[in-house]
C-alpha cells in the first residue's frame, strides 16, 4: 500500500513538472528589434535635431516606425518587427540617405552610430534661384 501512494505521488509530481516545462517552452520569443544611430552634418559635424526619421517596408514602403532626433541628433526606434526595411532621413538642405537594415532574432537590436548627411552645395542653390 505504501508503494501504491510512492507511485502515485511520483506520478502526480512528474505530471506537474511535465506541465510546467511546457509552459515554459511555449513562451513566445522577442519578436521586435531596435534602431538607433545620430543625425550630423558631414560638414560641421553638428547634430540635426528634429528631423523625421522613418522606417518602411522593402517591399510597399509600408511605414513602420517613425521618430524624431532629438536635439543631440539621436534617434530610437522601438518594437521594430523583424524583416527587411529602409530608413528614411530625408532633411530640408540635406541630400536623401536610405541605407537598407535587416531585423532578425541574431540581429535584433540594430546601432546604426552616426550618418553624417551631406549638405546640398550652396552654388546649388544659388544657381537655382
Amino acid at each position: 500500500m505504501n508503494s501504491s501512494v510512492f507511485f502515485r505521488s511520483f506520478a502526480a509530481l512528474s505530471f506537474a513538472a511535465l506541465l510546467i516545462s511546457g509552459v515554459e517552452s511555449s513562451e513566445p520569443t522577442a519578436q521586435h528589434g531596435t534602431l538607433t544611430g545620430v543625425l550630423r552634418d558631414a560638414d560641421t559635424h553638428e547634430p540635426i535635431p528634429g528631423t523625421n526619421v522613418v522606417l518602411v517596408s522593402s517591399r510597399g514602403n509600408t511605414l513602420i516606425r517613425s521618430a524624431q532626433t532629438r536635439a543631440d541628433g539621436t534617434f530610437c526606434l522601438k518594437d521594430v518587427p523583424f524583416g527587411s526595411y529602409t530608413l528614411r532621413t530625408t532633411v530640408l538642405g540635406y541630400q536623401p540617405n536610405q541605407p537598407e537594415l535587416t531585423f532578425r532574432p541574431q540581429k535584433a537590436n540594430v546601432a546604426l552610430g552616426t550618418m553624417s548627411l551631406q549638405p546640398l552645395n550652396s552654388h546649388m542653390l544659388a544657381y537655382n534661384n
